[in-house]
């Protein structure tokens, strides 16, 4: 497992932050994830990511192992969602493809450590809800967890390594 490569804090910081935040915003205040919003991140993302592949080399094959997770994670989502859609919003399974592809592109490490953080951080948050409304039955907004995922997955990403001995 390599460090994150540098030219890849820049998708992150210039696509994928400034979309996560007003997503944040207004899945906070309405408890939803506008399609417009979500799909500009996505195809952003992947646009973004695409020509750093055509002008880096050295990163195609980590980018295109991104792109493959995340298609095959927004049909996993979008499938449960439209299945059981008590067990995960479409709204959350439409922007898990563009929060694994960033993910994954900054590395396996990232991807694993944002995906242990979002569920720790998932899981805290809804026993305080739980506590708070003192109901099992109680929602809150999750679209913020989720997109904080790169983020927690940078900060556990050392964690990663040294457990995985690399």
């Amino acid at each position: 497992m390599s460090p994150v490569p540098e030219i890849l804090l820049v998708p992150l910081l210039a696509v994928y932050l400034p979309h996560a935040v007003v997503l944040s915003a207004i899945d906070g205040a309405q408890h939803r994830l506008p399609n417009r919003w979500v799909a500009s991140l996505t195809v952003l993302l992947a646009l973004v990511l695409g020509v750093l592949a055509l002008l880096e080399p050295a990163l195609r094959p980590r980018l295109g192992a991104a792109a493959v997770l995340a298609l095959v994670v927004a049909a996993a989502g979008i499938g449960i969602a439209l299945l059981a859609p008590q067990l995960i919003g479409m709204g959350d399974a439409k922007t898990a493809p563009a929060v694994v592809l960033m993910s994954t592109a900054l590395g396996p490490e990232v991807l694993i450590a944002g995906a242990l953080g979002t569920a720790l951080l998932g899981g805290i948050i809804g026993v305080a809800v739980m506590i708070a409304t003192g109901s099992g039955g109680s929602r809150f907004a999750f679209g913020p967890v989720l997109l904080a995922g790169p983020f927690l997955g940078l900060l556990g990403a050392p964690l990663v390594r040294s457990a995985l001995g690399m």
